[in-house]
């Protein structure tokens, strides 16, 4: 440092001698030229290294391999050192209009710091842009520590500022930090909570960037796309940003989807509502039409053979035999059908269930889960499982609950007139 200020002043020395042989001694010696020279010197100093070495440092760093040189650039790193050279140059040519222990000099190195303090900061945003691209930090909140780390980098930089302004020692700065303790917590509050929320859910691993979250009691449905220090950002279907804090997901219950796209199938649970006037026993005409349906072949065979066997050892009058019904055997039907379709994950849970009679007839529930996680491609599946169902439940002679609509009202009275 030394000897970049002893630099400066041999140049401005061999200025001023320059301007004295040829005769402007009178003005050389003035406190105005030595400024004006300062300032000019700064700035042709300034030009020399924002146009020239920063941009030969920029077009390095786009040539690297690594997108580490990408960071670095979009998070502007090097654009501190051209704002320090200059206050350093204009701090050392003032030489003995500064001295060493006077303001300028102190606010000099002041802002030396806190352009130190800018650099660094903006190190750690590319830090966190290079590890969140990266597999292995994937599962890391690494957003929150490096806005941590930010943190007391700003609170340490301001320290030392306040003590390099004021000439005074850093420990009695801390020393007296000890009497506001109190202000300190009431004033980062929403930090502390943050950072213990962010270590407890990283440590718990209940939330990361990229899960699908549903928070009811915020009425928050969407994407994670960020856990920060302070708050998190999920982004919704309607594609808006909804930004809360941390600590919310303390106090808040919310579902996780991650176990569901873990698992490799999504959950198809659905009813169809049956007229319960439609169910009855299995005609002749009715057996005749199903066995036609390859998915109830096994199903007729085996229930063929333990009703046969019941029937026989029970007494001879019909009304004692047990017989197939036709809601029975579209169930069956049903669970074949998923069980032969290439869409329905077979390892996963899988039945069709009647559920409890109500207004709307007899629930016939669908509970079976899809290959895939994606949401339209499991829409899709869905749909097409029930579009055939209930395009084929008439071959049953059974009948959808539909209430009346103004057309079925409308076509009752013309037929009544």
């Amino acid at each position: 440092m030394e000897s970049f200020s002893e630099l400066i002043i041999d140049i401005i020395f061999l200025i001023k001698m320059f301007f004295s042989d040829i005769g402007l001694h009178s003005i050389v010696e003035t406190f105005l030229f030595h400024i004006i020279l300062v300032i000019l010197i700064t700035i042709i100093f300034s030009l020399i290294i924002n146009k020239i070495v920063i941009v030969f440092i920029r077009k390095w760093l786009n040539k690297l391999k690594f997108d580490i040189g990408k960071y670095l650039i979009n998070n502007k790193v090097f654009a501190p050192i051209g704002w320090a050279i200059p206050i350093l140059i204009f701090e050392a040519g003032l030489g003995d209009y500064s001295p060493k222990d006077g303001i300028l000099s102190r606010l000099s190195e002041a802002l030396v710091i806190l352009v130190f303090v800018i650099s660094i900061t903006r190190l750690l945003s590319a830090l966190s842009e290079i590890f969140k691209g990266n597999k292995f930090f994937s599962k890391t909140p690494i957003q929150s520590y490096m806005q941590l780390v930010k943190l007391i980098v700003y609170v340490f930089g301001l320290i030392i500022i306040v003590c390099v302004i004021s000439d005074t020692s850093p420990i009695t700065i801390v020393s007296g930090l000890g009497a506001l303790t109190a202000i300190l917590l009431l004033v980062f509050k929403d930090t502390i909570l943050g950072l213990v929320a962010s270590i407890q859910i990283f440590g718990s691993d209940t939330i990361r960037e990229g899960d699908w979250v549903t928070i009811p009691s915020l009425n928050i449905d969407g994407d994670c796309v960020e856990v920060g220090l302070h708050t998190v950002t999920v982004r919704s279907w309607d594609k808006a940003l909804i930004t809360f804090p941390s600590a919310k997901l303390l106090e808040h219950p919310f579902k996780n989807w991650r176990g569901m796209e873990d698992s490799g199938g999504r959950r198809i649970k659905r009813s169809l509502n049956i007229d319960q006037d439609s169910i009855m026993f299995l005609n002749e005409e009715l057996r005749q039409r199903l066995n036609k349906l390859n998915l109830l072949k096994d199903h007729f065979k085996l229930k063929d053979d333990e009703i046969k066997m019941y029937n026989s050892s029970s007494s001879s009058d019909e009304v004692n035999h047990r017989k197939l019904t036709n809601i029975g055997v579209f169930r069956a039907y049903i669970l074949s059908y998923l069980q032969n379709n290439d869409r329905i994950n077979q390892k996963l849970t899988m039945m069709v269930r009647q559920l409890e009679p109500n207004n709307n007839g007899i629930p016939l529930e669908v509970y079976a889960f899809t290959n895939s996680t994606d949401w339209i491609e499991y829409e899709a599946d869905q749909s097409d499982i029930f579009d055939h169902l209930l395009a084929i439940i008439s071959l049953f002679n059974l009948r959808i609950v539909q209430h009346p609509s103004g057309h079925d009202i409308k076509y009752l009275s013309h037929n009544v007139d």
